[in-house]
């Protein structure tokens, strides 16, 4: 006999009846059953609205209501609870009736034992829960409980019916999450299985009861919000979405730090179909993803979005082809010491030769290079180029000279990546500490754990290592404490601002003298102007790089300018 007793509801208007059914069910040894009775169908309502019911016995004739609209009002108020339908009329057209409206079972009365009424009562709680569990698993995501992608689609196709003819409208609201894949890759399915669930909990926990949380992919998840007044509801919401995704995840004795890219469309708005509402969302958020300089970011869709998203498709066929071709080449931009006017180093600037358009600076196709995997070749391109340059220049003067290469984001979080620099550095000849690294904070907060990791190894093989546009991200200092890096680059924007404001000047200040306390040199990009060089001198910059002094020169003209002698003096100062 089961421990717990199963409480049944007996919904029945018949006092003879209701004691036979008593009689049977106490008859059966094997299960305990606790009966709550009903003599009316609102009664049968109040009882399911306030108590915990196992299952339903139900006479479907009652004073109040008879038939299968009986059954239709206390199956449409009794969600998830199996329903026995006890009948005096032995009609088979009901019976069959009756299983297709919700009824487990239907039985006649007079015509059942004890046994065949209990084991009616099982199968019944068995078959409804069996039910349950699989429309959860047609329904809901097994990893994170929510739902899943059949879920999505069909909450959304109400959502807009609904909608449409209330005259209202809806958000949806598409999100991916920033660094995942690489977290996935370094630390494996079970710790990002278990960074899933935790986003999804946050998700769950800052979105109202009626919104439709969804996990409709890897990493990908949706949100639908019903009923808002304008857009700056789904701007709240995606705020609250952000501002919970941001505080860093401890996922099995790592602490995790990513991002969210969100893009929103809006019913009617910007679309009144499905697939055009979701593929306009789609859209908006690698608009959002595309955004630099920011870990977590929100897009709302705009008509042009569509536009720029083919031309993206284009530009990036484009690139392939520039790979196959051998399109692009590398410029040199001289880095030079402010005291002496020594050039210290070059850094290395990619172009694309465009075959129509000219020569193309990174801003015209960057985003969408390092969006696709390309950037990951084109990148050890560079490496190795500017590597085999480099030992050229060695040949020929025997001054230091550091050769600078911006790395991509992607590149860092690749586990073999300073293997990979090993390599080249063996096969070119050139020296690990004529080479300096470039790594921007966007880089390493993709995958802080691997990029620790890849720093420390490219350390030990005795490569330079720069934090490169230092003063535009969030957390510059705390990297300077725990990345072994050998020097600072000053971000552009606040190099202008040195000379143009007491406050620029005190911020400029205080990165160089951070950088002196952790034994780095600071390098000021972007100077243009000869106020700016003479502020910087008198903060006590090591080196300076930028119009003034030249700019980014073909491989030929580089070689020509070393050549002349590796001194070089600001060009406005003439």
């Amino acid at each position: 006999m089961s421990s717990t007793p199963l409480t049944i509801l007996l919904v029945e208007d018949n006092p003879g009846d209701i004691r036979l059914v008593r009689e049977l069910l106490a008859a059966d040894q094997s299960e305990s059953f606790t009966i709550v009775t009903a003599d009316r169908q609102e009664a049968a309502l109040a009882i399911l609205d306030s108590q915990d019911i196992t299952a339903i016995l139900l006479d479907i004739e009652l004073p109040d209501s008879s038939g299968l609209d009986t059954l239709l009002k206390i199956h449409a108020n009794a969600s998830g609870i199996p329903i026995v339908v006890l009948s005096s009329i032995a009609d088979e057209g009901l019976a069959v009736r009756s299983v297709q409206q919700g009824a487990q079972d239907f039985l006649v009365k007079g015509y059942v034992d004890a046994h065949q009424l209990t084991r009616s009562l099982r199968y019944a709680i068995e078959r409804k829960r069996t039910e349950e569990r699989l429309n959860h698993l047609a329904h809901y995501d097994s990893l994170t409980g929510l739902s899943n992608r059949k879920h999505f689609y069909d909450t959304l196709k109400n959502a807009i019916a609904l909608a449409r003819r209330h005259e209202t409208k809806l958000a949806l609201l598409l999100l991916d999450l920033n660094a995942f894949k690489a977290i996935n890759d370094t630390l494996g399915h079970y710790v990002g299985d278990l960074l899933l669930q935790g986003v999804a909990h946050r998700l769950r926990e800052c979105m109202r009861e009626t919104d439709c949380v969804a996990r409709i992919g890897g990493d990908e998840f949706t949100l639908i919000l019903t009923d808002i007044m304008d857009e700056e509801d789904a701007s709240a919401a995606a705020s609250k979405i952000v501002e919970a995704i941001s505080p860093p995840f401890l996922i099995d004795g790592r602490v995790l730090d990513i991002g969210v890219s969100i893009g929103i469309s809006i019913y009617p708005n910007d679309a009144d179909q499905i697939e055009s509402l979701v593929r306009n969302a789609d859209v908006a958020m690698y608009q959002a993803k595309a955004a630099e300089g920011v870990q977590s970011n929100y897009q709302f869709f705009s008509a042009n979005m569509n536009h720029r998203a083919t031309e993206d498709r284009v530009l990036l066929t484009e690139l392939e082809n520039a790979v196959a071709q051998h399109q692009f080449v590398i410029n040199y931009q001289p880095q030079v010491d402010m005291k002496t006017g020594q050039i210290n180093g070059m850094e290395s600037l990619l172009r694309w030769q465009h075959p129509t358009r000219g020569l193309l600076l990174p801003s015209a196709f960057m985003n969408v290079l390092e969006s696709s995997p390309l950037v990951l070749a084109v990148g050890m391109w560079v490496l190795r180029r500017v590597c085999e340059q480099g030992q050229l220049w060695r040949k020929t003067s025997d001054a230091p000279l550091v050769l600078s290469v911006n790395l991509s984001p992607r590149q860092l979080v690749q586990e073999d990546f300073a293997d990979q620099v090993a390599a080249v550095l063996a096969e070119t000849g050139l020296p690990p500490h004529c080479l300096e690294l470039d790594i921007s904070e966007h880089a390493l907060w993709e995958d802080e754990d691997c990029a620790f990791n890849q720093v420390t190894k490219l350390n030990h093989l005795g490569v330079r290592l720069a934090l490169d546009n230092f003063g535009n991200g969030r957390a510059s200092f705390y990297y300077l404490r725990k990345f072994p890096f050998h020097a600072i680059k000053l971000d552009r924007r606040l190099t202008q601002a040195a000379s143009s404001s007491a406050d620029g000047a005190d911020m400029a200040r205080a990165v160089i003298q951070v950088a002196h306390v952790f034994r780095m040199k600071g390098l000021a990009g972007g100077v243009e102007t000869a106020a700016q060089l003479d502020t910087l001198r008198h903060l006590a910059y090591d080196d300076a790089q930028g119009y003034l002094y030249c700019h980014p020169l073909p491989t030929d003209s580089a070689t020509a300018l070393l050549e002349r002698g590796q001194h070089l003096g600001p060009v406005a100062a003439a």
